[in-house]
């Protein structure tokens, strides 16, 4: 903002001027005149400009979530957080206009529906399910989100680097992750054979999942059980057979059902004393034993980075696909001593966090 300062210098040239005369006092006046008449319409339309700067709606960003408003809320403070550091003030320049299907996916595209009939600029679909029912619903509107399945393979991008289309985010890389997890389950429970995994038959990617996880399995000379769960009754049935069949520990395959039942598949492993490992540290600090994965709260706060870039006009074709290159070992040590397990002091070592 230059004006003040020069309304300011425009006050001191008159208050250090001293009048010499008649014809001195006169160019002075003319001189004052010239200087006024080319500053003037500057000040008087720097008012204008800044008053249509600031009268300029906030963009409309949609907030989709397949759960409620309370289940992992620190993934929308980490995104907030993120527009801030960005210098983007909600209420000014952005407003989130949020949805949640309240564990319901058939709800994800009325619910996206809503959003593109209330004008959003951007949709941040927070899950799987979410980026797939707003790409069903929109081909115009850009689509960013934290993606769990491999984009290229499941065609939503062309590539990582140019996805094309309106869909981009960040790839969480959940399934390339999973025998690093389960040789993790192996090290905390060496005499371990049997290992159930709570997963969903008829999710996109639980196929190629176990075909990945068996061949790792095979390599620990681990053999693995599938528990097809959609609700909280199948995961406490899930648990009683585990037990029944002597599985010595629990994975989990990313789906809705798991996400949605953090909380009580934290409690069965605690109560059935089973050692679990997951993919991100909220079943942790929920009371699982221990997760390997990227911090998804900072995947959050990095996506606030696509909507600055978007909002300033560049295409979501044309912005690259990242993939975490940090990835965080957390441990619940507590749950640990309550479940029975000993922990090796090398996995401390190497952990990231140690809940005590």
């Amino acid at each position: 903002m230059r004006h003040p300062s020069i309304q300011i210098d425009c006050l001191r040239l008159s208050e250090n001027h001293s009048d010499p005369g008649v014809e001195g006092g006169m160019s002075s006046v003319l001189g004052r005149r010239r200087l006024l008449a080319t500053v003037l319409p500057f000040v008087l339309f720097a008012p204008r400009a800044s008053w249509a700067a600031a009268s300029r709606p906030p963009a409309r960003i949609g907030w989709l979530k397949i759960q409620g408003p309370q289940h992992t809320t620190g993934q929308l403070r980490a995104f907030r957080a993120g527009m801030r550091a960005l210098g983007l003030v909600e209420g000014s320049d952005y407003v989130l206009e949020e949805r949640y299907a309240n564990n319901d996916g058939a709800r994800l595209r009325s619910l996206t529906a809503e959003l593109l009939a209330d004008g959003v600029r951007i949709i941040v679909a927070t899950s799987q399910p979410s980026i797939v029912a707003a790409a069903d619903v929109t081909k115009g509107v850009p689509v960013i989100g934290r993606m769990n399945d491999d984009p290229v393979a499941n065609g939503m991008a062309r590539s990582l680097g140019r996805p094309g289309g309106n869909i981009t985010g960040i790839y969480a890389m959940t399934e390339e992750l999973n025998p690093k997890r389960l040789a993790l389950l192996k090290e905390v429970s060496p005499s371990a054979r049997l290992v159930g995994v709570l997963l969903r038959h008829d999710w996109s990617n639980a196929k190629h999942d176990w075909k990945v996880l068996g061949a790792a399995a095979r390599q620990l000379e681990l053999k693995l059980v599938a528990f097809d769960v959609h609700s909280a009754d199948d995961l406490k049935l899930a648990f009683e057979q585990a037990v029944a069949n002597h599985v010595s520990g629990i994975m989990t395959f990313r789906n809705p059902t798991v996400v949605t039942h953090l909380k009580l598949i934290a409690e069965l492993s605690r109560k059935h004393r089973l050692p679990a490992v997951f993919d991100a540290r909220e079943y942790v600090e929920a009371g699982g034993l221990m997760s390997y994965g990227p911090n998804i709260d900072a995947i959050y706060t990095r996506l606030a980075t696509y909507v600055d870039k978007l909002l300033r006009g560049v295409r979501p074709g044309d912005l690259p696909i990242e993939q975490p290159t940090i990835f965080e070992l957390v441990i619940n040590k507590r749950t640990a001593d309550a479940i029975g397990v000993a922990l090796p002091s090398s996995l401390e070592t190497r952990a990231d966090t140690v809940i005590e």
